[in-house]
Order: structure tokens, then C-alpha cells, then sequence
């Protein structure tokens, strides 16, 4: 029987291999006109692999709070980013309109370029940021309580939801001229930490919602670890699940984080920072059902503008039930 080189291929090499073209004019929006990332990608996506696209990645439906009979606001698909206004406070007005299904973006002059998501779609950020700036990541940095990486036999098995395999489905991104990954898998800097679970805790845990590549040392992701690796000060792109820091036992494993000087250098530094609320996690678990927004968005609205401002110090606190996070004196 022969035996075809492209039978040995990667699904990222593959049917999940989608190549980049060069943008023609990249163009940042006006504030407040939401652009459609399905509309924005076969822009820069090649004609056939934007229409692959859309049929072999999925986006989560997002929770299905039900806010009245019949009415539920937030079961809506991710699609929409919005371009608004720099500033380091969100209110909830704003953590509202995230929790709906719109992206905010924001850029701060001469700094990062900020954008606040509900779930993790990750290849949609890197389509966006790409379409309206031209840039694209060398190194990311991921904070999460959840890998969202998977095997190959994972994606040859069934259409991969992006906000659970966007970390393997990066290396899938091709870059335009010599075709290589937007990131490799050793171009993500993963860390995470997982608190015992308590009685308070919404969901149950599942063993394999931490994945990583055979070559990552899973005994070496606590963040004093990856921290400590050279090339952790190269990465210019940061991801931050806010699952990782709620409920409070949560902050307790992973608050240190917030507080190391390094980590500080490495917010101010990067170009793009991603903040995604996963709301179905935020009070602990990995399975949640009904798939409902858990926790409070009090808390989350606070560690959220706690993590975008921290450069300017803080100090740390896991009170009560909640995750409490006040700025130093």
C-alpha cells in the first residue's frame, strides 16, 4: 500500500491549516461601529481557507441565563468587536455589553492594545488584530485555569469548538509569504493553578481541562516557574482568564502572580493584552450545566480592572465568598 507524505500531516498542516494574506490597507475602525469578525476574516484570510474557516471552527453559543420567560440576552455567538475609547475603569454597562456577545477593544497611545472578551476565541482576536493593524504575536503568555489545548486525534474526531482548542488550532494560523504557524506550541507560555475545590464551588471538576504538549513539564507551570524562563520576557502578546484568579480560593493559588515585578514589566510591555471573562468558571468547576454565568459580576468586574491596571501596584485581598481586589495606598 503507498503510503502518501499528506496522509502524515498534521490536522494543523491540514484541514485546520488556514493561510494569511498580506493586508492591504490595515484599518482600526471608528468607536462604536461593531465590526463582524465573519464579514472582517475573508479579508485576510486566502478565498478558500476563510470558507473552511467557518465550517471546521465553531464559536460557543454563550450561557443561557434566562433574565425573563422566554428571554435570554446572552445566548448569543461571540462575533462582534467593538472599538471604544481607552480607558483603564470598565463599568458595568460595559462587562454587560461583553457578556452579550460583543468584543471590546481598546488602545491605549503608544501602548497595548487591550481587548475584553466573554469567551476565548482566540484565532478570531489574532484575525481582528490582524485585519486592523497588520500585526501578528511572537510569543504569548497564557494565565488560565483551563489549557484550552488539545490533541490532534481531538480534532480529527469532531469540529473543535475555538474557545476550547484555540492554543493547538494557532499553529494552524499560516503566515503570509513562507506559510510558517502564527505561533508554534512552544510559543505559548502556559501557567495555571487549580484550587481545591469547596462545597461553595459551582460544577465539577474533570482531569483533562489541563492539557498541555508532551514537551511542557506539567510539574513546571506555576507561574514563579514560567516566569523565570528567559523567553518569558519576550512575549508580546498576554492572555488572562479570569477563572484563574475566582472565586477566592482561586486568587489564594494564583493572587502571587499579581504581585511579582515581573509580571508587572510584562503588562506594560505587551502590544496585546486579552482578557477573557469566562463567566460559566468563575465560581470554580470545569463542567457547568446548565450553562449559566456563575459567580458575580461585581467580583469579575473588579478583577478585570484590577489586572488591566496593574502596572501601577496594587494590593491583594481574598475575603469572604467573593474575590476582592482593591488598589494600593
Amino acid at each position: 500500500m503507498l503510503i502518501r507524505y499528506s496522509d502524515w500531516k498534521k490536522p494543523t498542516d491540514a484541514a485546520y491549516a488556514f493561510r494569511l494574506r498580506p493586508v492591504p490597507s490595515p484599518a482600526v475602525p471608528p468607536p462604536g461601529e461593531p465590526r463582524d469578525i465573519r464579514v472582517l476574516a475573508p479579508e485576510v484570510l486566502e478565498a478558500d481557507d476563510a470558507e473552511r474557516f467557518e465550517q471546521r471552527v465553531r464559536r460557543w453559543g454563550g450561557p443561557e441565563d434566562e433574565t425573563a420567560p422566554g428571554e435570554r440576552p446572552y445566548a448569543g455567538t461571540q462575533v462582534l468587536f467593538e472599538e471604544a475609547p481607552w480607558t483603564d475603569r470598565l463599568d458595568a454597562a460595559a462587562l454587560e455589553a461583553v457578556l452579550r456577545g460583543t468584543v471590546r477593544v481598546m488602545r491605549a497611545p503608544d501602548g497595548p492594545t487591550d481587548y475584553v472578551l466573554r469567551d476565548h476565541h482566540m484565532l478570531d482576536v489574532v484575525l481582528y488584530h490582524y485585519r486592523t493593524t497588520g500585526g501578528l504575536p511572537r510569543r504569548l503568555f497564557h494565565a488560565d485555569r483551563h489549557s484550552d489545548w488539545c490533541k490532534d486525534s481531538f480534532l480529527e474526531a469532531r469540529v473543535p469548538q475555538q474557545a476550547a482548542t484555540w492554543w493547538k488550532l494557532l499553529e494552524g494560523l499560516k503566515r503570509p509569504g513562507d506559510g510558517a504557524p502564527v505561533l508554534t506550541e512552544e510559543d505559548v507560555l502556559f501557567t495555571t493553578g487549580k484550587a481545591a475545590p469547596t462545597a461553595r464551588m459551582t460544577g465539577r471538576d474533570v482531569g483533562f481541562s489541563t492539557l498541555v504538549p508532551w514537551f511542557v513539564d506539567t510539574t513546571q507551570v506555576h507561574w514563579r516557574q514560567v516566569l523565570a524562563r528567559p523567553e518569558a520576557a519576550d512575549a508580546d502578546w498576554l492572555s488572562l482568564d479570569l477563572d484563574c484568579f475566582q472565586p477566592a480560593p482561586q486568587l489564594r493559588v494564583c493572587g502571587g502572580l499579581l504581585r511579582d515585578p515581573r509580571f508587572h514589566r510584562m503588562m506594560a510591555g505587551a502590544r496585546v493584552r486579552v482578557f477573557v471573562l469566562s463567566p460559566q468558571f468563575t465560581r470554580g468547576g470545569d463542567k457547568i450545566d446548565p450553562w449559566v454565568i456563575q459567580g458575580s459580576r461585581a467580583s469579575s468586574l473588579r478583577v478585570l480592572n484590577l489586572l488591566r491596571r496593574l502596572p501601577r501596584g496594587v494590593r491583594i485581598v481574598a475575603a469572604g465568598d467573593e474575590d476582592v481586589a482593591r488598589r494600593g495606598t
